[in-house]
């Protein structure tokens, strides 16, 4: 494995890490044991990971492009299979944290999904507009979209797989409370 390149030019930062579409329905199993292993042996420190769909706190020194990149190709040559890894500081988090648009509303039905890139995202404002009040809505923050969806999230139209077709990249969601937490570890390493 190679490690993070990690240079004088880079600051030690921490990160949060969010692997897309790992153990779910019995698909791209990994353990968190092994995930942190990955991440310990390219280099990132004080690891921890939270739940079991792909969720990593650690600290590093170098690019997170790089970072990301290293990490989703360390996993497909060990396991067999491509995850794409997102990867933003904890300073993003906290400001996901802060934007809630629906902050009033029950936590338990808010979700955030993170678009893997800003570009082509511009179908999806205009799409809010057909969002009907009171139902599963959506609302679009750069590349991060809150979803509430009393209903449930298995219910709703507004899903990954949705915005990854309308935004023509990938995805990756996660519930608010995984959203908060994953925000107050990061922020206790710094």
């Amino acid at each position: 494995m190679e490690a993070f390149m990690a240079s004088d030019k880079y600051t030690l930062q921490t990160y949060v890490s969010l692997l897309r579409g790992i153990n779910v329905s019995g698909k791209h199993l990994l353990t968190m044991v092994a995930l942190k292993k990955i991440y310990q042996a390219l280099g990132g420190q004080q690891v921890s990971t939270y739940i079991q769909s792909g969720n990593v706190i650690f600290q590093a020194a170098c690019d997170s492009t790089a970072l990301a990149k290293a990490i989703s190709q360390t996993i497909q040559k060990e396991f067999g299979y491509i995850v794409p890894v997102l990867i933003h500081e904890a300073a993003f988090f906290s400001k996901v944290v802060a934007n809630n648009p629906f902050k009033d509303r029950d936590p338990s039905t808010l979700y955030v999904t993170i678009l893997g890139h800003t570009a082509h995202q511009t179908q999806l404002p205009s799409l809010e507009e057909h969002t009907i009040e009171g139902t599963d809505t959506f609302k679009v923050q750069g590349n991060v979209v809150y979803v509430h969806c009393p209903g449930g999230y298995g219910r709703t139209l507004w899903n990954n797989r949705f915005f990854e077709a309308k935004s023509s990249v990938w995805a990756t969601t996660r519930n608010w409370k995984t959203i908060c937490k994953l925000t107050e570890r990061a922020m206790y390493l710094r």
